[in-house]
């Protein structure tokens, strides 16, 4: 409709001009010469006419089989669906859970090691929640299938940099063990090196607020040896400095 009032204010404008009965040196028309123009005009209104027309029957058959394409497809989906006793509904849940866990997974695995470590119960938690997607009946689907099995990888690559990374230590008593951060840090098979007990404590974020506190039975992540990193010496810094 856009289309064929354009061509309509166009024509409506090249009479209007002609009715100055001029031609483009000014020259005034005789009544032949005018008539020869209007029919020209004419002609080549009606031919856009009908190009204009052929162009809306072309837009109307594309539209329509556009129509019957995304009827087609929706069966398809309905009966792929029905085949592992599921249906749209079902589906399009199933696809938001799996949005939500692939944007956890890219969260985290933009975190850098030392960070990673600290949310390493996120890691853990996220690839319970992708083992529970893929034993879904949908995930055999190819859409879910494929993006399961990357989201699987990205799990598995997050655990592997983990535990490279990565012993546990168990957190004894202080009357026995002498058990803090700066005295495990000094262990011979730990870093054999007190100074290193900001990497543990940034390791273990989530469980370990603050460092002076730990408590019997903590099983404590120890990163790989190694300088302190930048954040590691900032954290260091903050807690030297609130001591004095």
């Amino acid at each position: 409709m856009r289309v064929r009032g354009l061509f309509f204010y166009m024509l409506v404008a090249s009479l209007a001009t002609m009715c100055r009965a001029q031609d483009a040196g000014g020259r005034e028309m005789k009544k032949d010469e005018w008539q020869q123009q209007m029919t020209t005009y004419t002609s080549q209104r009606n031919d856009l006419n009908a190009r204009m027309q052929a162009v809306n029957r072309q837009v109307d058959s594309l539209q329509g089989l556009s129509t019957r394409l995304d009827d087609d497809y929706k069966k398809c989906l309905d009966a792929l669906y029905a085949l592992v006793g599921s249906n749209a509904n079902e589906a399009d849940a199933f696809r938001k859970d799996i949005d939500d866990a692939e944007s956890n997974a890219s969260e985290l695995s933009r975190l850098s090691d030392a960070d990673l470590m600290s949310r390493s119960a996120d890691v853990d938690s996220l690839g319970s929640r992708v083992k529970r997607l893929m034993d879904n009946r949908l995930a055999v689907i190819p859409e879910f299938h494929d993006r399961l099995a990357g989201l699987d990888e990205k799990v598995r690559g997050m655990q592997n940099t983990l535990g490279g990374q990565a012993k546990i230590y168990t957190v004894g008593t202080w009357a026995r063990n002498r058990d803090c951060l700066w005295n495990i840090s000094k262990k011979r098979d730990i870093y054999n090196n007190a100074w290193m007990w900001p990497r543990i404590w940034q390791g273990n974020r989530d469980q370990v607020k603050d460092p002076d506190v730990i408590h019997q039975g903590q099983k404590l992540k120890i990163p790989k040896a190694g300088p302190l990193t930048a954040d590691e010496k900032r954290a260091a810094s903050r807690y030297y400095g609130k001591k004095s």
